[in-house]
């Protein structure tokens, strides 16, 4: 008879758990629908893929910066900060699943009691020693999709982290890139410089002469000593420029600046761009992919909020031995059990279930207008990087041809000064406008390198898609 009351007792609330059932959204049919509103923003693409972006570094074919990027991957600080992130989240994802499964517990107790006389009911010995070997079940039944929805979020955050991980490697990579080809710039204007300040000493020692053999003034002697100090100054600012790349190579690759050096070298040529890239690659950048995934947690998380309006069911039970006499402890008389759901039904909350729904709601906007905002910046970034190596190479070609001119001017000059046509004034003026366009040249080549660098950031990693057989291996060690 009491048995059944409960069960009637219970009618109620089960029903009103169906009812409620029916006012819950799939998360996969959300995701679809309200989140997917950024889709027109993916290039026709469904879904997005975290892809390799290979050793774009090598296109540069510097075998110093081949070795940096090694050392980077190896010993970065930075690098593993991200790596630790990213174990992170792939933690968090296997406690969600966790939720999956039954949680079972251990309780063993031995406890010295005493109890009053004065009690409802009093055991024969007031005072007794209790003994309890037991196992404990608790297991939620997720009818709902709750635990479901935490877990598809927890898996798209890590799956995002991943994507941060290779975001922050390909951003390393480029910063040290970038780092590596402005020291290789001041290195070739340092080589420029040097060049020039050996030409000021000759014209020193030129003039010099010429003083001494009463064939010009001191006034020409005194100018090429300041043009040769000027020059001076000019190369131990580009040294210490150089220190301070240096410097932020080191702290890049986990090393001391005092413990780093680099050996001098020059700017290698800027690799082709093909023309024609392809806006797909765009979806290979891994900021657009985390804030792709980033969507699909919100989705879940909504879903998650909605089924916590449902009576949670959780099955619980609880199993084991129960005695006074430590020797009858594992006797058949002393096993004791009970197992059965328990309904949690929320009924009146204040209001913190719309509450919850909507920053859920909120998240999930969110996280839409950072995705558009991600993939509008990417097409910017492409094709600034673009118009820039477009323009910088019509401004080599010009350099090239002014440098050329230049250095063909001062020559000229200083064979006029030396036949006594010209002041020396105008050899000055030759030598320095060449020193400027040798600058300028060096300095437009640098640039075309960083732009190209850019590039390769932009497209999440260089222009070149990576073949089947290499996305197949990738997402294969990624899973791993």
């Amino acid at each position: 008879m009491f048995n059944r009351e409960i069960q009637w007792f219970y009618l109620p609330m089960i029903a009103a758990a169906i009812f409620l059932s029916s006012c819950v959204v799939d998360p996969e049919e959300l995701a679809n629908s309200d989140v997917n509103e950024g889709a027109s923003y993916r290039n026709g693409s469904v879904k997005h893929k975290l892809l390799p972006a290979g050793r774009w570094w090598d296109c540069f074919g510097d075998s110093g910066l081949n070795r940096l990027v090694s050392k980077l991957d190896r010993d970065s600080p930075s690098l593993a900060v991200a790596m630790a992130r990213y174990d992170r989240a792939r933690a968090e994802l296997g406690l969600a699943k966790a939720d999956r499964f039954p949680r079972v517990r251990s309780n063993s107790m031995v406890k010295r009691t005493r109890d009053s006389a004065g009690g409802v009911f009093v055991p024969p010995e007031r005072t007794y020693t209790d003994y309890r070997a037991a196992l404990n079940l608790e297991y939620e039944i997720d009818l709902w999709g709750r635990v479901r929805s935490l877990v598809d979020a927890a898996r798209a955050e890590a799956d995002a982290t991943a994507a941060d991980l290779a975001a922050a490697r390909l951003s390393l990579r480029a910063e040290l890139a970038r780092n590596y080809f402005q020291l290789r710039f001041l290195d070739s204007e340092i080589a420029v410089v040097k060049e020039s300040l050996r030409l000021r000493e000759e014209n020193r020692k030129l003039v010099s002469a010429r003083v001494e053999g009463g064939e010009t003034t001191d006034l020409d002697l005194a100018r090429a000593e300041s043009e040769r100090e000027s020059t001076r100054a000019e190369l131990l600012e580009l040294e210490r420029n150089r220190a301070t790349y240096l410097h932020a190579i080191a702290a890049l690759v986990g090393e001391a600046p005092a413990t780093f050096s680099l050996p001098g070298g020059s700017l290698k040529s800027p690799p082709g761009i093909p023309s024609g890239i392809p806006s797909e690659l765009l979806s290979r950048r891994p900021d657009v992919y985390a804030a792709d995934r980033r969507m699909d947690a919100a989705a879940s998380r909504i879903g998650a909020v909605r089924a916590t309006y449902l009576p949670r069911i959780n099955l619980v039970g609880s199993g084991g031995f129960s005695n006074l006499d430590l020797g009858d402890l594992f006797s058949p008389a002393s096993l004791f059990g009970s197992i059965g759901p328990e309904i949690d039904i929320p009924l009146y909350n204040a209001g913190r279930s719309g509450l919850d729904e909507d920053r859920a709601f909120a998240e999930s906007d969110e996280t839409v207008a950072l995705y558009r905002e991600t993939v509008l910046t990417a097409f910017r970034e492409v094709e600034d990087a673009l118009s820039g190596i477009r323009f910088l190479d019509r401004e080599i070609a010009a350099h090239r041809s002014a440098s050329s001119s230049a250095v063909r001017a001062a020559n000229l000059s200083r064979k006029r000064y030396e036949g006594g046509l010209v002041s020396f004034l105008e050899v000055v003026d030759a030598e320095r406008t060449a020193l400027n366009e040798k600058r300028e040249l060096v300095r437009a080549r640098s640039a075309r390198l960083l732009q190209t660098v850019q590039l390769v950031q932009a497209l999440g990693g260089g222009w070149e898609a990576p073949t089947p057989e290499a996305s197949s291996r990738y997402r294969a060690a990624s899973a791993h």
